[in-house]
C-alpha cells in the first residue's frame, strides 16, 4: 500500500513525511509491505541497510527499534532506542519507545516519567504508535503489579477516547484481573483547593496540569506547596494520586500516611488511607520482613535394607501420612520424571481430639539411570522441622536443604495462617459417641475443619509479627495510635473482602479480642457517591431505593467486596420491586457464601424457580447442586443429576466444563475414567485372525460345530 506523503513522519518528528523524509518514501513502502506480510526478519534487515545508508534519521531508528522489539532482541532495541533518544531528546516517539524499554527492564518509575514527557510533548494529535505503546505499557505494568501506573494509562485512554471501546475494556479487564489489592480498587479523584486558601492560584495551576495529563509537572507544583499547605488533606490526596500514576508507590504510600496526620480527617478516612498506604508499601517492596518462605529439602534413599516399595508401605501405614493423587501430566509436559508417590504430612495434635494440620508435602522418586531414588519435602519454613522429625525415622535418612538459584515463593504470616489445611476426619473417627447419617457426618467434618482453622487463626494472628506492622504483632501495634490504624485497616480489609462468610466472622472475633470498637452502620440515599468501597458493607441496605441497592450489589460483586455484596443481595430479595434478574444474581452469591449445605440447597431450589420465570437453562444450577450432593454423599441424588445433565445439557459446553471441574474437585480421575470407557467400548478380539470365508469358523455357534453361513 502506497504511503501518503502528507502523513505524519513515522519517526515522531511532528512533521509531514514529504517535508521530512521524502527521499525515503520508497524504502519505507517496501519495509511496510514486509511488515504487513509478517516478514519481520527481512524488514529488519532492510532497515539495517537503510540505516547504514542514511544514518541518524529518526524514522529509520524508530522503525528499527520497533522491529527489534518485535523480534525479541531486547539488548539491540535498547541500544537503538538509547541512540535515538540521545539524538532526539524531545522526540515524542523516542521518549515513548524508551519508556517501553524501561518497562521491559523493570524500571517502571523511569518508564512512567518518560511516557509522561512523551505525552506532554505530543499535544493534541496523538499518534497510533503512542496508543500502541500505551497499551503495551498497561499490560507490562499490570503484570508487574504496578497498579497505579496501569490505571492511570487506562484512564488517559478513556478520557481521550484512544483506541476502540473493545480495546479499552480489554485493558481495563487485564488490570482488574492482575490481583489488585482490595484497598487499591477504589478509584480516587483529584481534590479541589480549599476555597479560602492563600495558595489557590498555584494549586489551581497544578490541578489544571494534572487534568491535562501533564503529571510530572503537576506533581512538582503540588510538592512545592508542602511548606505552605503541609497540613491540608487535599494537597496530600493529589500528591498521592499523581505518585501512583507515575509508578512511585513508596512516595504515594508516604503521602497517604501524611494524610492521616492532617487536621480534621475523620477516623474512617484515616483507616482507608492507611489501607491504601500499606498496599502501596507492598507494591514498592516485595521483600519486606518478616515473610515466611517455602523451603524444599531433599534426601537420597540409598539404604540397602530399605527398598522403595518398603518405603511406600511404611508411609502408607503411618498415621501422619496420607496418600495424594499425582497428576503426571504437568511433569511429562516439562520433560521431567514424575514422582512415584506423593504424600500429605500431618502434624501431631497438641491435645487428643484436636484436628491434624497439614504441614508439608513429600514426593518420592524412584531410581533412575542417572540418579538414585530420592524424596523431596516441601512446606513453609516454620513447619519443616516438625515434618522432618516425623519422616526421618521412617526413611532412615536425614534431609538436607536444597540449594537453588531460583527464588522460592514467600507468603506473609497472615496468608500462612489463612491457608492452613486440616485432615478431614469424621466425628466417629475423632471419638464422637454419635454417628449420624452420611450427610450429617459430611457437615460435621467440614465444620470441624473450619473450627480448627479459625481457632488457630484467632489465637495466633494477634501475637504474630507482621510486615504490614513493621515487624510488630497486632497486639503490640495497638499501643501506638499510628500503628493501630494499620491494624484496623487490615481487619477492615479482611471483613470486607473475604470470600468466605466464616472468614468474615473470624476477623470480627480478632477485632473484639484486641479491644477494638465495632464500626457503626452508616446511612445514605446515594452511597456510591458518598462512601468508598471499604465502607459499603456498613451501609443500611434496607433503606436504599432499588436502583441504588442494585448498583451497590453489582459493583461490590464485581470489585470483590463480598460482604457488602452479600448484604445487598439479602436486601434485594426482600424488596417488593426487585426483578427475577435481581433474584438470579443475588441467590447465586448467597449460595456460594452459604456454609451449610441445607442453606445451599435452599438457594438452589429458589434459583430453579427463577430460571423458570426467566426461561433460561438450569444446567449450571444442576452443576451447583451436584457439588452439594457430592459433599453430602447422596448417591441417588448424584445419579439423578448426572442422568439429567446427560439428557438435557450434554451439548452445553459451559455445563460440561463446569461438570468436569466439580468431578475433579471430588477426586474423580477423569483421564483414567475416559481410558476405561474407551477400553470397554473397544470390540473384543477373537483368538483366530484370518480371512473369513463362508462356511468357515464362526463365533455364533454355541456347540462349536461348523455352520453354513447365510446372509442376514
Amino acid at each position: 500500500m502506497a504511503i501518503d506523503p502528507y502523513s505524519p513522519c513515522p519517526g515522531g518528528t511532528g512533521k509531514k513525511l514529504k517535508f521530512c523524509c521524502s527521499d525515503l518514501i520508497g524504502d519505507l513502502e517496501q519495509i511496510d509491505r514486509l511488515i504487513e506480510g509478517d516478514q519481520i526478519s527481512s524488514a529488519l534487515e532492510n532497515v539495517s541497510k537503510l540505516e547504514d545508508r542514511c544514518p541518524g534519521r529518526a524514522c529509520v531508528m524508530a522503525i528499527k527499534t520497533k522491529l527489534e522489539l518485535a523480534s525479541g532482541k531486547i539488548e539491540e532495541a535498547t541500544k537503538t532506542g538509547r541512540a535515538m533518544l540521545e539524538a532526539f531528546p524531545e522526540n515524542t516517539l523516542a521518549l515513548a519507545q524508551s519508556s517501553l524499554l524501561d518497562a521491559v527492564a523493570g524500571h517502571f518509575q523511569e518508564a512512567a516519567d518518560r511516557f509522561d514527557r512523551s505525552r506532554d510533548a505530543t499535544g493534541a494529535e496523538i499518534t497510533a504508535d503512542l496508543v500502541r505503546i500505551a497499551a503495551t505499557l498497561v499490560q507490562a505494568a499490570a503484570q508487574a503489579r504496578q497498579t497505579g501506573f496501569a490505571h492511570g494509562l487506562v484512564e488517559w485512554m478513556n478520557a481521550a477516547s484512544l483506541g476502540s471501546d473493545e480495546d479499552r475494556r480489554m485493558l481495563a479487564g487485564i488490570v482488574a484481573g492482575s490481583g489488585v489489592p482490595l484497598a487499591l480498587r477504589a478509584r480516587e479523584v483529584l481534590a479541589e483547593c480549599p476555597s479560602d486558601a492563600s495558595y489557590k492560584k498555584e494549586f489551581g495551576i497544578a490541578l489544571e496540569c494534572a487534568r491535562s495529563w501533564k503529571l510530572s509537572r503537576a506533581l512538582r507544583t503540588f510538592r512545592s506547596l508542602i511548606g505552605t499547605a503541609g497540613t491540608v488533606r487535599e494537597l496530600w490526596v493529589n500528591i498521592a494520586i499523581l505518585s501512583e500514576m507515575l509508578a512511585r508507590p513508596a512516595e504515594a504510600a508516604q503521602a497517604w500516611i501524611e494524610l492521616t496526620r492532617c487536621v480534621s480527617v475523620p477516623y474512617d478516612d484515616q483507616v482507608e488511607a492507611m489501607a491504601r498506604a500499606m498496599a502501596l508499601e507492598q507494591e514498592a517492596n516485595l521483600d519486606r520482613v518478616p515473610m515466611i518462605a517455602v523451603e524444599r529439602d531433599r534426601v537420597t534413599l540409598d539404604s540397602p535394607e530399605l527398598s522403595i516399595e518398603m518405603i511406600d508401605e511404611k508411609l502408607r501405614q503411618n498415621h501422619h501420612c496420607e496418600s495424594l493423587t499425582v497428576d503426571r501430566t504437568g511433569w511429562l509436559e516439562k520433560g521431567t520424571v514424575p514422582p512415584r508417590s506423593a504424600w500429605q504430612i500431618y502434624e501431631s495434635p497438641t491435645n487428643q481430639g484436636d484436628s491434624e494440620r497439614a504441614i508439608a508435602t513429600l514426593l518420592v522418586f524412584g531410581r533412575q539411570t542417572d540418579r538414585p531414588a530420592e524424596a523431596i519435602l516441601q512446606g513453609f519454613a516454620p513447619d519443616m522441622a516438625a515434618a522432618q522429625k516425623l519422616l526421618e525415622p521412617l526413611l532412615e535418612a536425614t534431609f538436607l536443604k536444597e540449594e537453588s538459584n531460583a527464588p522460592m515463593p514467600k507468603a506473609s504470616p497472615t496468608v500462612w495462617l489463612l491457608s492452613s489445611r486440616y485432615r478431614r476426619v469424621s466425628p466417629a473417627a475423632a471419638g464422637s459417641e454419635v454417628a449420624g447419617s452420611t450427610q450429617e457426618n459430611a457437615e460435621a467434618v467440614d465444620a470441624r475443619s473450619r473450627e480448627a482453622l479459625w481457632n488457630r487463626f484467632e489465637r495466633l494472628w494477634p501475637e504474630t509479627p507482621l510486615p504490614e506492622l513493621q515487624g510488630k504483632s497486632p497486639r503490640d501495634a495497638m499501643k501506638d495510635p499510628t500503628m493501630s490504624l494499620r491494624v484496623d485497616a487490615m481487619i477492615t480489609e479482611g471483613e470486607a473482602g473475604s470470600r468466605r462468610a466464616d472468614a468474615t466472622e473470624a476477623w470480627g472475633v480478632v477485632r473484639s479480642s484486641l479491644g477494638m470498637s465495632v464500626p457503626q452502620p452508616v446511612q445514605s440515599k446515594h452511597p456510591l457517591e458518598e462512601f468508598p468501597p471499604l465502607r459499603w458493607h456498613r451501609i443500611v441496605m434496607k433503606e436504599l431505593e432499588i436502583d441504588e441497592l442494585r448498583g451497590i450489589f453489582l459493583m461490590a460483586l464485581e470489585a470483590g467486596f463480598d460482604l457488602a455484596a452479600q448484604r445487598a443481595a439479602e436486601a434485594l430479595l426482600e424488596k417488593t420491586d426487585s426483578t427475577p434478574e435481581d433474584h438470579w444474581e443475588a441467590l447465586g452469591l448467597l449460595e456460594e457464601r452459604a456454609l451449610q449445605t441445607d442453606a445451599k440447597l435452599e438457594c438452589i431450589a429458589k434459583l430453579r424457580d427463577v430460571a423458570k420465570k426467566l426461561k433460561t437453562s438450569d444446567g449450571m444450577i444442576d452443576v451447583a447442586e451436584l457439588r452439594v450432593r457430592l459433599q453430602r454423599g447422596e448417591q441417588s441424588e448424584i445419579a439423578r443429576l448426572l442422568d439429567r445433565m446427560r439428557r438435557e445439557h450434554s451439548r452445553d459446553r459451559k455445563v460440561i466444563e463446569a461438570l468436569a471441574g466439580v468431578l475433579s474437585e471430588a477426586g474423580v480421575d477423569l483421564s483414567s475414567l475416559a481410558a476405561q470407557v474407551s477400553q470397554s467400548a473397544a470390540p473384543q478380539s477373537t483368538e483366530t485372525q484370518g480371512i473369513w470365508t463362508p462356511g468357515g469358523d464362526t463365533t455364533g455357534s454355541a456347540s462349536g460345530k461348523k455352520a453354513i453361513w447365510t446372509p442376514d
